[in-house]
């Protein structure tokens, strides 16, 4: 499939600069990659905790879990960007280079199993 015919330039762009505005009004341009990075790590955290609501898997039963699949997505996109912002990474540029080089390539299921 060719991306770039069906995402549109700019659109990520676009996205990247909106969360660079709201990391400046919320307060936090001075947090380090590494900062950001845990941030980014915890996130992912509550989306498995989410997935793992969803999905029926064991849960604490007298623990409230709130979680939201959907926000936790949205949180990990917004550090991932954070992360991006942080390197000065075009994250647009670096997502179009990178589906060209997937598009080229061939996946299959692996038929090893651990025994």
């Amino acid at each position: 499939m060719d991306t770039t015919k069906t995402l549109q330039p700019g659109t990520i762009k676009q996205l990247q600069e909106h969360v660079a505005t709201k990391i400046k009004e919320r307060g936090f341009e001075d947090e380090t990659l590494h900062e950001r990075l845990v941030l980014l790590m915890e996130e992912v955290g509550e989306l498995a905790k989410a997935c793992r609501k969803v999905s029926g898997m064991n849960v604490d039963a007298v623990k409230e879990n709130a979680y939201k699949v959907g926000e936790e997505i949205t949180d990990v996109i917004n550090m991932v960007f954070g992360v991006g912002i942080e390197l000065g990474i075009d994250i647009e540029k670096e997502f179009f280079d990178k589906e060209r080089k997937n598009d080229q390539r061939t996946y299959e299921r692996s038929q090893e199993k651990i025994k």
